[in-house]
């Protein structure tokens, strides 16, 4: 009886936040939307390293380089091969995912922070390749005219529509997390955070494991590349940078890395956050350093993580009256 009760409460709260997440595009202007999308597209990169970090127990900075080649992959398909954007969009997921579950065949041989390591020395690689690819990423002049996303004669233009495009996909991809988390994969992603040596006892093959979480990773960043493409029109080398993939780290770190809920809130305060301190520019990553040094400290669970002790605490406390009016 109690669970059927908590499971409607998760229920109608769902339904709200979802209904409230829809209602967006009524209540505001054409710029706060690309605000919002923006954010929705950073929200994927955030979840891609939830599954990494949250589940896994590694920590990449590569989830900007791999947005980047999900974005070229999208701008190349479509303008020089002349396929359909949604080719595209697929396309740019499992390249870039392909991309990430090969290389990390190499990079998880190396044991704990070595991984990270590597993961900077990829970051910095793919963004030279940006910057000097000419044929493929323009260079230093980037990609313009990338084309909207269409399917058949309906054609994603506006940012309203762009918005429920963006939203739907990252809802999909939320769902797909919430799934692989009670899966046997998603098991032995956490059996490999909390203790490699002992996954291994249990037959777990840590290094394929691995590889197949970066690989997640990477079709995560590529779908939302390739929307970012399709959103912006252009592309440039200075916009898959290492600070990004840090940005990604730190909205994870401060939503919460025990659910994926954890990402979306971490991307939406420190995204929104941006546009009302939009004066204080220039000490943001001042903010954001002291911020995480000091939640790190107080609470290293993050908001998420916090909310949930503080809702626990409040449920311990009602129990014992329950029992007396019993």
């Amino acid at each position: 009886m109690v669970n059927r009760q908590i499971n409607l409460k998760n229920a109608v709260f769902a339904a709200f936040i979802l209904a409230l997440c829809l209602s967006v595009p009524g209540f505001t202007d054409s710029y706060m939307l690309r605000v919002f999308n923006i954010a929705w597209i950073t929200c994927l990169c955030v979840l891609s390293n939830y599954v990494l970090l949250g589940m896994c127990g590694q920590n990449s900075f590569a989830q900007a380089g791999l947005w980047g080649v999900g974005a070229y992959i999208t701008a190349n398909v479509v303008m020089k091969l002349g396929l359909p954007p949604l080719v595209a969009l697929i396309l740019a997921g499992l390249g870039s995912g392909f991309l990430a579950f090969v290389l990390g065949f190499a990079f998880f041989r190396l044991r704990a922070y070595y991984f990270t390591f590597a993961s900077v020395g990829l970051m910095t690689i793919l963004n030279g390749l940006f910057m000097n690819w000419t044929p493929y990423t323009g260079g230093a002049l980037g990609i313009s005219n990338v084309p909207s996303f269409s399917l058949g004669s309906l054609v994603v233009k506006t940012e309203k529509a762009n918005y429920y495009l963006i939203f739907v996909v990252c809802v999909i991809a939320y769902l797909l997390i919430k799934k692989l988390y009670n899966s046997a994969l998603g098991r032995s992603f956490m059996a490999i955070r909390d203790n490699e040596m002992a996954a291994n006892c249990l037959g777990i093959n840590s290094l394929l494991t691995k590889s197949i979480a970066f690989g997640i990773t990477g079709i995560l960043c590529g779908v939302a590349g390739a929307l970012y493409a399709f959103l912006s029109g252009y592309l440039s080398y200075q916009t898959f940078t290492y600070q990004q993939s840090t940005m990604y780290l730190i909205m994870l770190m401060l939503g919460g890395t025990s659910a994926p809920s954890g990402a979306v809130i971490g991307t939406m305060i420190i995204s929104l956050l941006q546009e009302w301190v939009r004066p204080l520019q220039n000490y943001m990553q001042l903010f954001y350093g002291l911020g995480i040094v000091l939640l790190m400290i107080v609470q290293p669970e993050g908001i998420l993580g916090g909310g949930r002790a503080l809702y626990e605490k409040w449920l311990s406390r009602r129990k014992p009256a329950s029992t007396v009016a019993q």
